[in-house]
């Protein structure tokens, strides 16, 4: 959850006015335009993805001396090559309060359309204002781009974060222990499948901060941040539940190789009792059948490692993503996918893992969640 002042959560929740400002760098890291005013912003946040922030915006510019910011070149301020575009909401309120808050730093991946009103004045052509459309993607789009030209290993063997940092070549921000990696594993082609890799070492997945530098989010639940709750007073709009067996297993398979003697490391779990069991008393099948999730990862050098994994993994994968519970709430630019919050809806009250964000310039957000149970 994104910090703020003490009184902002209060504010959030009564009367208020927010919009969305965007600071435009270009190529060079050079901050070339402040608190862009913004139109139609669609932002999301989705802890499933391996480039987690994605957005539309379109941006209105009007230059003081009549010049035109909409881009025709390669280089060019918000053009796809190099621009980055720092998204910010701020909210006001009576009495003068006014708050910044941080929602992202973002590759300009498209400009699908730049639409300049022109003038004319003694004999001249000047710009009357500029409206840009963007789509944007948080920085490990970059990364994901950035391709090894050849498989490598870490040169270093001593810290995940900093073998992430020079992976990503990013800022890092730590928030779970650093630990050695295992082994030497030679990476393949895809930098940004590396990155989730070294991440799953501490158990955590890696995740971009809204200051634009790279952090790893906890698979183990962190403590409550938050309450969202109905009623007066509260910010909770709608709930409506849904359940899916797609991504639901009961059984873990993972493949992995002993870093000694390369010889193959398996290990299973699965799940022996309730709806999710594999088989019955009597060694049938169950009605679920056996539904394996398979994990591999040459981090894993020894069985008993791969044990170990094995029976951590498999409570996620066979329950914590069996019920998904979309909120509408009303706009709360502070949560952050990964945030425990707990939800309490009139006569029942649940703790859940927000899993996703998305978010408009309206007074109410969609925020998906999984729950404990």
């Amino acid at each position: 959850m994104k910090g703020s002042t003490r009184n902002l959560p209060n504010v959030l929740l009564g009367s208020n006015t927010f919009r969305w400002v965007a600071d435009v760098f270009n190529g060079n890291g050079s901050r070339r335009l402040q608190d862009v005013p913004c139109v139609n912003p669609r932002f999301t946040e989705s802890g499933t993805s391996l480039v987690q922030g994605t957005g539309q915006v379109s941006l209105i510019w009007q230059d003081e001396f009549g010049q035109s910011v909409a881009p025709t070149e390669v280089g060019d301020l918000f053009s796809p090559f190099g621009t980055q575009i720092a998204m910010s909401v701020l909210v006001e309120a009576g009495d003068g309060f006014v708050e910044r808050i941080p929602m992202g730093v973002y590759m300009v991946a498209e400009t699908p359309a730049a639409v300049t009103r022109k003038f004319l004045f003694k004999g001249q052509w000047f710009s009357g204002g500029d409206r840009i459309d963007v789509t944007l993607k948080d920085l490990f789009h970059g990364v994901q781009r950035d391709r090894f030209d050849v498989p490598g290993v870490a040169p270093d063997l001593s810290s995940v974060y900093k073998e992430i940092q020079r992976l990503t070549g990013l800022p890092i921000t730590k928030t779970v222990p650093d630990a050695p990696i295992p082994a030497s594993v030679a990476y393949q082609e895809d930098k940004l499948q590396a990155v989730y890799d070294l991440a799953a070492v501490v158990d955590a997945t890696a995740c971009m901060l809204p200051d634009g530098s790279v952090s790893l989010r906890p698979n183990v639940w962190p403590a409550q941040a938050d309450v969202i709750r109905a009623g007066d007073g509260g910010s909770l709009v709608e709930v409506g539940r849904a359940m899916a067996n797609d991504r639901v297993y009961n059984k873990v398979v993972i493949r992995s190789r002993n870093s000694g003697s390369g010889a193959a490391v398996l290990a299973t779990a699965e799940v022996l009792d309730g709806p999710l069991r594999t088989r019955n008393d009597d060694g049938t099948l169950s009605p679920y059948r056996s539904v394996p999730y398979f994990y591999s990862s040459e981090y894993l050098t020894d069985q008993a490692a791969a044990d170990a994994y094995a029976r951590v993994l498999l409570p996620r994968v066979s329950r914590l993503r069996s019920v998904e519970v979309r909120l509408v709430t009303l706009f709360n630019p502070l949560w952050d996918v990964g945030d425990v919050v707990n939800v309490k809806p009139l006569g029942e009250s649940f703790l859940a893992r927000i899993t996703d964000i998305s978010r408009t310039d309206g007074r109410t957000q969609t925020v998906t969640v999984v729950t404990d149970e």
